[in-house]
């Protein structure tokens, strides 16, 4: 599956005409986080450095992925597949992109030859932010977003996950 979804997104990114640009939300004190507007996608990238109150390592956050990965029965995580050494055009990205991942994960972004090369990345599925999602909705779909957010704590929780941070910001709704 990681395979064919890599083959898909290529495929798409090139035969279109948009520009990678930061995903919609807060800044996140841990990862940058891009994506192709024309794709369901973002791909997240740890920084070099995390910002205040932030206390864990590089090897702490791609441990956490990974133990989400393996243990997350309760279907309430989204799937993520981690890629290395991975390719961009560099003319797909807008340029405040470019900058940001020079500036803020210098460690794992280059340039060459006319390509961005991430050493480490996270691809999954693009979901709008619970906080963003509540203040553009109605009332009705936005108490249903909620209750079914404090049901997704619970489900965690039976599946002994911890999302660390119950900020409304690092959860999602889909369609």
């Amino acid at each position: 599956g990681k395979t064919e979804r890599y083959q898909i997104f290529s495929t798409h990114l090139a035969s279109c005409e948009d520009r990678f640009i930061t995903a919609p939300g807060d800044r996140g004190l841990v990862m940058i986080v891009f994506t192709l507007p024309s794709y369901a996608l973002v791909f997240k990238i740890i920084r070099d450095r995390f910002g205040f109150p932030k206390n864990t390592s590089r090897h702490e956050v791609m441990s956490k992925y990974e133990f989400v990965l393996m243990h997350d029965r309760a279907g309430r995580l989204i799937d993520t597949q981690e890629f290395s050494d991975i390719e961009f055009p560099l003319d797909k990205f807008e340029q405040e992109v470019v900058d940001e991942l020079l500036a803020e994960a210098g460690e794992t972004t280059r340039i060459d030859n006319g390509q961005l090369i991430l050493r480490h990345l996270y691809m999954e599925r693009r979901l709008r932010p619970l906080n963003l999602y509540l203040r553009e909705s109605p009332r009705d779909a936005a108490e249903a977003a909620v209750i079914d957010y404090g049901q997704a704590l619970k489900d965690l929780a039976r599946a002994n996950i911890f999302p660390g941070d119950l900020l409304i910001k690092n959860f999602g709704v889909t369609r």
